[in-house]
């Protein structure tokens, strides 16, 4: 069985396509656990309009994308679980394909297809994560010719194996949202487990607007959580360097943000 766990705050603008979607999986054998962290829009009745008997756990607050993944993982049976974003759309045969290659290799600790941008899939949102020379987390924005090993695998519609996540524990909720699944990846190339990319399965990822306040002061904050979880002290000061430089580029993404970059970057 594959637990499908689908995390929601005020998501009426894709939810409908992304619940219709899930349920025409070829694979047939899973479960969706949707938590709603406290929507205020019409988020669950949209989800109830097509299936009045799905279960919602409902959140009196906001308590993040980390924190609510794991507070499913928590009610899930499966032996795989696939954490799915409230604005990605998947094909049909996703999770299956998926499955398949997982299933023929007890290595393989989490995997995730191709993240088209649009519909028309002629943008590439993500094959995977990593780290670049200036160590921010980055997707992987060209398909590799076949599968292969990544650092981590994006957690918009990325399936884990259970029993790995028994073994090196879910998303580590210091990160909320952002980085959470990078350091997931790391954790389990760290026990062993390989992480993959699988070409044949291929979905569409309509990510909200990535020069957003929160989404820049989280993402900065979280990559200095993650070296400074793995006391990545060079790094730290590399990073730093490299997010100094990266001022401009910043400051014409979102002026409201610089405040917040100043601060951040003080406090390293």
């Amino acid at each position: 069985m594959v637990s499908v766990i689908l995390v929601t705050y005020n998501s009426e603008k894709f939810i409908k396509e992304t619940y219709i979607r899930l349920l025409k999986q070829t694979y047939k054998d899973i479960e969706i656990i949707i938590i709603d962290n406290n929507s205020k829009d019409s988020t669950i009745e949209s989800i109830k309009q097509i299936n009045k008997n799905q279960k919602i756990i409902k959140n009196t607050r906001n308590i993040g994308f980390a924190r609510a993944n794991n507070q499913g993982l928590k009610l899930s049976k499966g032996e795989y679980i696939l954490t799915l974003n409230h604005d990605l759309y998947l094909t049909p045969s996703y999770i299956q394909k998926i499955i398949e290659v997982m299933d023929k290799d007890l290595i393989i600790g989490s995997a995730q297809g191709i993240y088209y941008n649009n519909l028309q899939k002629t943008k590439i949102d993500s094959c995977g994560i990593y780290l670049n020379f200036g160590y921010s987390a980055k997707d992987i924005k060209r398909i590799p010719k076949e599968n292969r090993s990544i650092m981590a695998a994006c957690a918009a519609a990325a399936v884990y194996r259970r029993s790995a996540l028994i073994d090196v524990g879910f998303f580590d909720i210091r990160f909320v949202s952002y980085y959470e699944d990078l350091d997931l990846g790391i954790r389990l190339i760290k026990e062993g487990y390989d992480n993959l990319f699988v070409k044949s399965a291929y979905c569409i990822h309509l990510r909200g607007n990535p020069n957003s306040l929160n989404n820049l002061k989280y993402s900065l904050i979280n990559k200095y959580r993650l070296l400074k979880k793995y006391k990545m002290k060079r790094e730290i000061k590399i990073a730093k360097i490299y997010d100094i430089l990266k001022f401009p580029i910043y400051y014409r993404r979102n002026k409201d943000f610089i405040p917040e970059y100043i601060n951040i970057i003080k406090s390293i």
